[in-house]
């Protein structure tokens, strides 16, 4: 049974609202180095957010533990999907990203990005994501599926260390 009364939910109501809008999860885009305009190409990725990589449990006297944050973690690792195109972008992207130089010694490379709350053209802030690498599973083809475009998906890992920076736009238009 409910007990809360009209005024508290006006009360709560009030505090949510003086917070500010909510961010909307699809507001955002991602933007490879040397591949501008495939931005539009990525349906989703991962929104860094610097935390602590887990805890370390102190021992204290009498048998009891405390817990105290373990480093920061800035390498991290999220969802990605990818859209394909008929003319193959995305996957001409991919190969590019594979095969454009060799950072370490067996010739793989990585690449940086900007994540943006909005587009490149018009955001409210980015994230720099450094040193990145996709694993992408195999895509499945389907002579049913007549109502999705066929995507790419699987984990990009990446370096992020807080470099964050002021939008250019009070909104996304």
């Amino acid at each position: 049974m409910a007990v809360s009364t009209g005024n508290y939910l006006k009360s709560i109501y009030d505090s949510s609202m003086a917070q500010g809008a909510k961010a909307i999860s699809s507001d955002f885009t991602l933007a490879i180095d040397g591949f501008d305009d495939e931005y539009l190409l990525v349906k989703q990725a991962p929104w860094a957010e610097l935390t602590a990589q887990g805890e370390i449990e102190v021992p204290l006297p009498l048998g009891s533990v405390g817990w105290q944050p373990q480093q920061v973690k800035t390498n991290q690792q999220g969802s990605i999907a990818l859209y394909e195109t008929v003319a193959g972008s995305c996957s001409k992207m991919l190969v590019d990203l594979l095969t454009r130089g060799g950072k370490y010694a067996n010739g793989e490379t990585t690449f940086d990005c900007w994540i943006y709350e909005g587009t490149p053209e018009h955001y409210l802030s980015r994230k720099r994501y450094r040193d990145c690498f996709l694993q992408l599973d195999v895509a499945d083809r389907d002579w049913e599926n007549r109502s999705q475009p066929l995507q790419f998906t699987g984990t990009l890992f990446f370096h992020y260390f807080g470099e964050d920076e002021a939008g250019n736009s009070e909104n996304y238009r």
